[in-house]
C-alpha cells in the first residue's frame, strides 16, 4: 500500500464542526437513539457511584453489585446497540452525500430497515463475536476493535452505490486492511475526547446531547478521509 499519509486530528475536528455548523438539529436526529442510550448509561455509571460511596462512608464496606451477565445477552446486547450507532453514522454520511436534503427523524434507525435489517444484523452480530473472541486476549482486545472500526462505512458505501461483496466478512476484512498501520492513529483520536468525555459526566449525561453528534461526526470525516486515502492506494 506504500506510506501512509497521516489523518490530522486537528483537520478532522474542523472538518466536522464545519459539517455541523447550522445543521445541529439534523445531527442530533440522526444520533438521537445514540444520545438517549448514552444519557441513560451514564446516569446509570454515576447512580452506581453513588450508591458504592454512600455505603463505604455508612458502613466502612464496598458494596458489591452482581452484575454478571451471560455471553449471548452481551453479545446480543452489544449487537444492538452497534445497529444503532451504525444508524446514526449512516445518517450522517447521508448528509455528506446530499448536504442539502433535510434528514428525517426515522433515518436514525435507518439500520433496522427491512430491506438491509438482516444482513446488517449478522454483520454487527459477527463484529461483536469476533470482539468479544479476540477479548479473551491481553493484546487484541484492545486492537481489534479499532481494526474492525471501518466496517459500517464499507458496508454503507456499498448500499450507496448499489454494490455487493461477496461475503459480508469481506467488510470486516476491509476495514482490517485500511486500518492497516492506522490503528493507533484512531486510537489517538479517541482519546483525544476525552475532555468531552468528562464534560458528559459532569454535566449527569446531559452534555452528551450535544457532544455524541460532534464526536460521531468526527468518525465519519475520519473514515471518510481514510477510504479516499485507500482507494488512492489501490486498497479496496
Amino acid at each position: 500500500m506504500g506510506t501512509l499519509t497521516p489523518i490530522s486530528r486537528k483537520r478532522v475536528k474542523f472538518t466536522a464542526k464545519k459539517q455541523l455548523a447550522g445543521h445541529f438539529l439534523d445531527a442530533i436526529k440522526a444520533n438521537i437513539i445514540v444520545i438517549l442510550y448514552t444519557v441513560f448509561q451514564t446516569f446509570l455509571l454515576l447512580l452506581h457511584a453513588y450508591l458504592l460511596t454512600v455505603a463505604y462512608l455508612q458502613d466502612g464496606q464496598i458494596l458489591y453489585f452482581n452484575q454478571q451477565s451471560s455471553l449471548f445477552s452481551t453479545v446480543i446486547t452489544s449487537t444492538i446497540a452497534m445497529i444503532f450507532t451504525w444508524s446514526a453514522k449512516w445518517t450522517i454520511i447521508d448528509y455528506f452525500q446530499k448536504p442539502k436534503a433535510k434528514i428525517r427523524w426515522r433515518q436514525s434507525v435507518q439500520a433496522f430497515q427491512l430491506a438491509h435489517f438482516f444482513a446488517t444484523a449478522m454483520l454487527a452480530l459477527v463484529q461483536n463475536i469476533l470482539i468479544f473472541l479476540w477479548s479473551l486476549l491481553v493484546i487484541p482486545a484492545f486492537v481489534k476493535p479499532f481494526s474492525y472500526s471501518q466496517t459500517y462505512y464499507a458496508y454503507k458505501m456499498d448500499l450507496l452505490f448499489d454494490r455487493q461483496q461477496k461475503s459480508l466478512t469481506d467488510y470486516i476484512s476491509i476495514s482490517r486492511r485500511v486500518m492497516n498501520g492506522r490503528k493507533m492513529e484512531l486510537f489517538n483520536l479517541e482519546l483525544s475526547f476525552i475532555g468531552w468525555h468528562l464534560l458528559g459526566i459532569v454535566t449527569l449525561g446531559l452534555g452528551y446531547i450535544f457532544i455524541v453528534p460532534y464526536l460521531n461526526t468526527c468518525r465519519v470525516v475520519y473514515s471518510s478521509q481514510v477510504f479516499a486515502q485507500a482507494l488512492q492506494g489501490g486498497v479496496s
